[in-house]
C-alpha cells in the first residue's frame, strides 16, 4: 500500500511517475519499492530489474538508489539483497 506521503508519486497503476528529488520522499518510494522483495533472499541484478520495472523503467537508477541509501546490498557478480538493519 503506498502511503500518503509518496502517494502523488505513483499512477493509479502503481507505476512511478517519477523519482522524487527530495531525500527523505525518494527513501520512502524506495522502501515501497523494496518491500516487495524478501529478507534473506539474494536476486541476480536480471531477477531484481523484473521486480523494479513493475513501477519504473530506469532499474539501474532505481538500483544505484537503493544501493545508496542502505536499502540493498550487491556483490561484485551483482547479486542483490535486502540490508537488514
Amino acid at each position: 500500500m503506498v502511503t500518503e506521503q509518496i502517494e502523488q508519486f505513483f499512477r493509479p497503476d502503481g507505476t512511478l511517475i517519477s523519482i522524487p528529488a527530495k531525500s527523505g520522499k525518494r527513501i520512502a518510494v524506495l522502501e515501497h519499492i523494496a518491500s516487495e522483495l524478501s529478507p534473506g533472499t539474494k536476486y541476480p541484478e536480471k531477477e531484481l530489474n523484473s521486480v523494479i520495472a513493475k513501477y519504473h523503467d530506469d532499474t539501474a537508477a532505481i538500483r544505484r538508489y537503493m544501493i545508496e541509501y542502505g536499502i540493498l546490498d550487491r556483490d561484485n557478480e551483482s547479486v542483490y539483497w535486502l540490508r537488514l538493519e
